[in-house]
């Protein structure tokens, strides 16, 4: 009987909210903010900027929700002190609650279109998805239970206990904001990250199921209900078992601190990020002796940044994985990690009464016997599991990965490649520069196949290096060469001229690479903004260049890269294919005038096959034989070229990525050069490179999560209203 009346009483609550204007007032409101947020705010639609993360969808939900659970409680207040009811106050609140949540979950479902519509664009993570979602309902629920414990102790007041509960649902969402705005101490700082709901949430948007999570969402309902229950006690004048209450307080806390010692966390994402993978367990079942970890970290960071509380716990799980594995987490000396070289990094600290800086430091340490190595400084997991497992490798095997880099082309490498040493310094490489002088000959010969080439350009070298660099090929030094058939003076006019004294071009046809007398264009290809007209008619305009070829995602580019005025590779012997553009390419091929082989202005230059006369196709543009990989672009990796396609506030790093890649690989490390990519995910948004398409499909994204499913909401609420109209009428 007792739960017979509690449905009804859901039943109940639930129907006055699908007639209330309120309940559909906040359904569109979540709708559009979240949307916005996500589709706008983030700039999802701007080339370049786009990403297929969902994190700023799921983190909008409690910025919403500071107005909707108000709203949605506010209006069952009538049910919270309906004494006639015939339901205990335990049934009564957990009814009401439970039909607020609904309220609330209702329009929280409906914003899955938005994955549904972004993987029209690119990758989505399913179990981003997942995790995201039922963070958000734990969220939901423990919000609602909040709010209407705060309407429980407010029965004389409607607006006071409103404007009470979303002022204290912003409080308790963002307090662990506090300690970057004011100083406070240690232990303040991990009670205010303890009870902020958002603070627990961080774990779900990026696709973990941590049950320290769930549990904290859990107990802090269950306790809400239990406080407003003992307010209306208070209210009716009944008598409140103090002891009952006691004990559930007691219960809740040892509970929580015992999911704090035993807990699970599930890393749902699609490429384990979050989680270690079989290479780096084989890696430690190689040990012979005790690897120790120690993380080094500031307490400012721990206290701004849950991301540095992740890193702990990776780093935790992954020395579990070994008995020969220790680790140990310290508080940062200054004076201790500068004995170890390790500089701390300036972050921004604001206090009640002025803005400072202050170095921060979240350093890594593996000792192994007598060897040392460092992760100088780490904030996210994103690459952290191939930095340890690299740097392990190298500790076992005592086998520095050095790597030789000549620019064949004429051009000083500090200058014009000038990211290229420092970015194989961070993945691990030993990089070393070669200069073209008379020692280059003999400092080629002395190679052997433990070490590797980088050659960026050959127009430059002479037949005699050339052939030292054939030689090094047939002896298993393991080689990079990105080159073509053409020079182009980037730094001035982008005019292409031809090659005709390249003296490694046929020592690369003989191993299996011919290049093309052309030059490869496609449809998916990288926009220039560029200035249109002159004087007041003069406006950035932004122009698809079909020879900077964007590269879709492919296996040996997990995110797509570019490649500038490529020219096709055509494959005999043992030679396979690595890069490849899309179906859709075409050849501008080389016409009779030297001085201008190719037409490379953006504004004349067709845009399309057809309009080239030309037909489509596709080509290769970089491939490899299993020890010299060839690209077919010299400036792929050029400083200025990066910084063409590169953001405002981004680094595009992903033809970086591919160099690093192929040099793990043509030592033997494909298993550590697959650590490397899972942890680049593909979050662009590769699958639409037509301009037109991709303004249709954005088109139909905005239409139906802008328009028509908060009208489906309105369409809703109107039928209701048309309907009760009707009813009362025939009732009188």
């Amino acid at each position: 009987m007792a739960r017979s009346s509690s449905f009804s009483l859901y039943k109940s609550a639930s129907f006055a909210l699908a007639i209330d204007a309120l309940f559909y007032a906040a359904s569109v409101l979540t709708l559009v903010f979240c949307s916005f947020r996500f589709f706008f705010a983030q700039k999802f639609f701007v080339e370049g900027i786009g990403s297929t993360d969902l994190r700023s969808l799921f983190q909008s939900v409690p910025y919403v929700s500071i107005v909707t659970v108000p709203l949605l409680v506010f209006r069952l207040r009538s049910f919270v002190f309906d004494d006639s009811l015939p339901v205990s106050p335990t049934a009564r609140f957990c009814s009401v609650s439970l039909s607020a949540f609904s309220a609330f979950a209702l329009p929280v479902l409906a914003l899955s279109a938005v994955p549904a519509f972004v993987y029209n664009f690119g990758d989505v993570d399913g179990g981003q998805v997942f995790a995201g979602f039922v963070g958000v309902l734990l969220y939901g629920l423990c919000a609602v239970s909040f709010v209407a414990l705060l309407f429980s102790a407010f029965p004389e007041s409607s607006a006071v206990p409103l404007l009470l509960s979303m002022l204290s649902l912003a409080m308790v969402d963002f307090v662990h904001l506090v300690p970057l705005y004011l100083k406070v101490g240690p232990v303040l700082t991990f009670l205010l990250q303890k009870i902020s709901f958002a603070w627990h949430f961080d774990s779900f948007g990026k696709g973990i199921v941590d049950s320290r999570d769930i549990a904290f969402y859990i107990l802090a309902s269950l306790l809400f209900v239990l406080l407003s229950v003992l307010s209306e006690y208070k209210r009716t004048g009944r008598k409140v078992s103090r002891l009952t209450f006691f004990l559930f307080v007691v219960v809740a806390v040892f509970s929580s601190l015992s999911f704090d010692r035993i807990y699970f966390r599930a890393d749902l994402t699609k490429a384990r990020q979050f989680s270690a993978s079989d290479t780096s367990r084989s890696l430690l079942e190689n040990l012979d002796s005790t690897l120790r970890i120690t993380y080094y970290r500031s307490r400012e960071l721990k206290d701004l940044y849950p991301q540095s509380s992740d890193v702990a716990e990776y780093l935790q799980d992954f020395a579990r994985l070994s008995s020969n594995v220790t680790f140990e987490l310290e508080s940062a000396d200054a004076e201790k990690l500068s004995r170890l070289k390790i500089q701390g990094r300036q972050i921004q600290v604001n206090s009640k009464t002025k803005m400072e800086f202050v170095s921060v430091y979240s350093a890594v340490v593996l000792q192994y016997l007598d060897k040392q190595t460092i992760i100088p400084f780490i904030l996210s997991t994103e690459t952290l599991e191939y930095d340890l497992a690299q740097r392990i490798q190298q500790l076992v095997t005592e086998n520095p990965r050095r790597v030789l880099v000549l620019a064949g082309n004429g051009r000083a490498v500090q200058e014009s490649y000038g990211d290229v040493v420092p970015f194989l310094a961070s993945r691990g490489f030993m990089p070393e520069i070669l200069e073209i002088d008379d020692s280059l000959v003999s400092k080629i010969d002395s190679l052997s196949a433990d070490d590797e080439l980088v050659v960026l350009g050959t127009s430059a070298l002479s037949y005699e290096q050339s052939s030292a660099l054939d030689s090094a090929f047939k002896r298993g030094v393991p080689a990079l060469v990105a080159t073509s058939p053409y020079d182009v003076p980037i730094e001035n006019e982008w005019k292409v001229s031809k090659n005709t004294g390249d003296t490694m071009l046929p020592f690369l046809n003989s191993l299996g690479f011919a290049f093309g007398r052309s030059l490869v264009e496609d449809i998916s290809c990288f926009p220039l903004s560029m200035m249109s007209g002159e004087g007041e008619t003069a406006e950035y305009v932004s122009i698809n260049y079909p020879l900077w070829v964007s590269l879709l995602p492919q296996d040996a580019a997990k995110q797509g890269m570019t490649l500038f005025w490529p020219s096709p590779i055509f494959l005999y012997n043992d030679v396979r294919p690595l890069l490849e553009t899309t179906d859709y390419a075409w050849l501008q091929k080389e016409s009779d005038s030297d001085e201008l082989p190719f037409l490379t202005d953006a504004f004349n230059i067709p845009k399309t096959a057809a309009a080239s006369d030309a037909e489509n196709g596709k080509y290769i543009l970089a491939a490899t034989n299993g020890k010299v990989t060839v690209v077919s672009d010299q400036y792929f990796v050029h400083s200025m070229m990066t910084g063409f396609i590169s953001g405002q506030n981004s680094v595009d790093l992903r033809n970086f990525d591919f160099l690093c890649s192929q040099l793990l690989r043509l030592r033997g490390d494909s298993k550590i050069a697959e650590l490397m990519e899972k942890a680049r995910t593909v979050k662009s948004l590769y699958k639409i490179s037509d301009s037109s398409e991709f303004v249709s499909e954005m088109t139909r994204t905005i239409a139906v999560n802008f328009v028509l499913l908060p009208l489906i909401f309105v369409a809703v609420f109107v039928f209701v209203f048309i309907k009760r109209n009707r009813k009362v009428k025939n009732e009188k």
